[in-house]
């Protein structure tokens, strides 16, 4: 298993740097384009949702990716000092619809501002 780190500030122009990072890790590991195509709207629905339920943007986004031969995990973490507010959350349920519908497992703990999904390889 490989394990990156990627830290980058919580803006919205870098939200291609994130998608490419994203679909480069797992190009590197063999996902196919659909797959790979539903892993960037993944990382993007998550990183929306931060953007739009965390105002506050002077700490950065914290992206882990484990790559392993068949799978990829990777948990995206808000580092900022503000809090998910049920109000909020429900109001991007879409997001959360698209993230489950896409990958093959997720974890959404708002307590911690940590989102997981993980996709296995066909």
């Amino acid at each position: 298993m490989d394990n990156i780190v990627l830290k980058i500030p919580k803006k919205s122009e870098y939200m291609s740097t994130i998608r490419l990072t994203t679909s480069a890790l797992a190009n590197l590991n063999g996902f196919n384009i659909d797959e790979i195509s539903d892993i960037k709207v993944i990382i993007s629905e998550i990183c929306t949702f931060f953007i739009k339920s965390i105002h506050e943007d002077t700490e950065d986004f914290e992206i882990n990716y484990q790559v392993y031969q068949d799978k990829i995990i990777v948990s995206v973490s808000d580092l900022n000092k503000g809090q998910i507010t049920e109000k909020s959350s429900l109001n991007d349920d879409m997001s959360i619809m698209i993230i489950e519908s896409l990958s093959d497992n997720y974890n959404y703990d708002l307590d911690n501002k940590t989102i997981t999904f993980e996709k296995i390889k066909l």
